[in-house]
């Protein structure tokens, strides 16, 4: 056969088009069991199929399973494979169910017998295990790595905006005087704590389950496991093969877990940067390559950017939901519930990534309204600073509360009053001060 590179045609007739020997199936039933597991075998998985698979025909050479000629021809078949796939010249077919499928196609299509044992002391269940479980991993270092230099950058600014004043908020209504700089390093801190959990979680993940076949190892083939682990960077084996096909969506929920704290940090984030740059605050701003327009409203400058990133975070929780309501209540062994997990994986990680990444772009370039929020520091957000005052001076605490209360309602009144309110309003208001004077308030 030819050695040019080209792409798998296998037509579904052929004899190998399902590895599990089918032939005819339903085009209804075909189209919702394969849903769009090709698709994302195609897009993401690949690589790691092709990588696994590689370690694995190195495992059958050193047991004697294949010659070394025979690894090396596999060897240079998965090299192909994975030089077409990143030129995108290489695509899984729906009839093809998988990329395990394709690959199997092809090798044995251009290279022949050598193909057909491949698959030796493998079942499709470990090498989805396998793939999922060298794609989760790297996704887990890559948030890692992406929240750690968010961080850094973060700090940065807010380092370079530590002394320009900002009200604090609670429940949404000024509270006391803070700083730009406090209020963003509150997120670095955040984001900081991110890496010590995807760190833990990358130590439950790196376990190699390639060997573990249909969850029940193969008996009578002495698989190296170790020596697959090795190859594929895994940091040990997963010994019991009935627990790799356990671990099949629990590993991608503890993953996402780790994940979800940048998530929900990051859509806090979103929202308090819609609520600084509206105009009724004006606070902070973004350069104009990072808002949109309005097609009707001709001054609109829209934070779009911040209320998908809003949304993001619940759709990112839903997925990770997702996946664990899948797993709850599935018995041990393999059920074709878990194919439909490995969609939402995959979406749920390209949001948390795809997010950190637009906020490591975005964050060096926000800009303090520094007039804005100077004239925000007004009276009543040193309401709290006037009462300790009083504390200092030795009184009572609660005391010095309802005295610094009712002191700021009747200034309130006399500036109103100034301005023009009715003078019974004003005096209306200053004595509803003094009744409520004594009574608690939450923070």
């Amino acid at each position: 056969p030819s050695s040019a590179p080209r792409a798998c045609a296998c037509s579904p007739s052929d004899a190998m088009a399902k590895l599990w020997g089918g032939a005819g199936l339903h085009p209804l039933v075909e189209a919702y069991t394969v849903g769009e597991d090709y698709r994302i075998d195609s897009e993401y998985m690949l690589p790691y199929d092709l990588k696994a698979s590689e370690a694995h025909a190195h495992g059958l050479v050193k047991i004697g399973v294949l010659t070394a000629a025979e690894g090396q021809t596999l060897e240079k078949a998965l090299r192909e494979i994975g030089e077409l796939w990143r030129a995108g010249k290489f695509k899984v077919e729906p009839s093809q169910e998988d990329g395990h499928t394709a690959i199997e196609q092809y090798i044995t299509e251009k290279y022949g017998e050598v193909g057909k044992k491949i698959h030796t002391g493998r079942s499709r269940n470990d090498q989805s295990l396998t793939m999922i479980r060298l794609y989760a991993l790297d996704r887990v270092r890559e948030v890692r790595r992406l929240t750690t230099e968010l961080a850094e950058v973060a700090a940065a600014r807010a380092k370079a905006l530590e002394d320009i004043p900002m009200p604090g908020y609670t429940h949404m209504q000024r509270a006391m005087p803070a700083t730009v700089g406090r209020w963003l390093d509150a997120y670095v801190s955040g984001w900081k704590d991110v890496a010590p959990m995807l760190t833990a979680a990358e130590q439950v993940l790196n376990q190699n389950p390639l060997g573990s076949a249909a969850g029940f190892g193969i008996n009578g083939l002495k698989l190296d496991r170790a020596a697959t682990a090795e190859k594929m960077g895994f940091a040990k084996v997963q010994e019991n093969p009935m627990y790799c096909g356990l671990s099949r969506g629990m590993f991608e929920n503890v993953a996402l877990q780790a994940m979800s704290f940048a998530m929900v940090l990051s859509s806090r984030f979103a929202v308090d940067m819609m609520m600084f740059t509206q105009q009724e605050s004006a606070f902070l701003r973004l350069p104009d390559d990072f808002v949109t327009g309005s097609s009707i409203m001709p001054q609109k400058k829209n934070y779009d950017l911040f209320e998908i990133m809003r949304a993001n975070g619940k759709v990112f929780g839903s997925l990770q939901v997702q996946i664990q309501e899948t797993v709850v209540g599935l018995g041990s062994g393999y059920h074709r519930d878990l194919q439909c997990t490995k969609k939402a994986f995959v979406e749920a990680c390209e949001l948390c990534t795809s997010t950190l990444r637009l906020l490591k772009e975005a964050v060096p370039k926000l800009e303090a309204r520094e007039a804005n929020l100077r004239a925000a520091m007004t009276e009543d957000l040193f309401v709290t600073d006037e009462l300790y005052k009083k504390v200092a001076a030795g009184k009572p605490f609660r005391e010095a509360y309802a005295q610094a209360k009712a002191e700021f309602f009747e200034r309130q009144a006399a500036k109103e009053k100034a301005a023009g309110e009715p003078p019974a309003k004003a005096a209306g208001r200053a004595e509803r001060a003094r009744a409520t004077s004594s009574t608690r308030a939450g923070a």
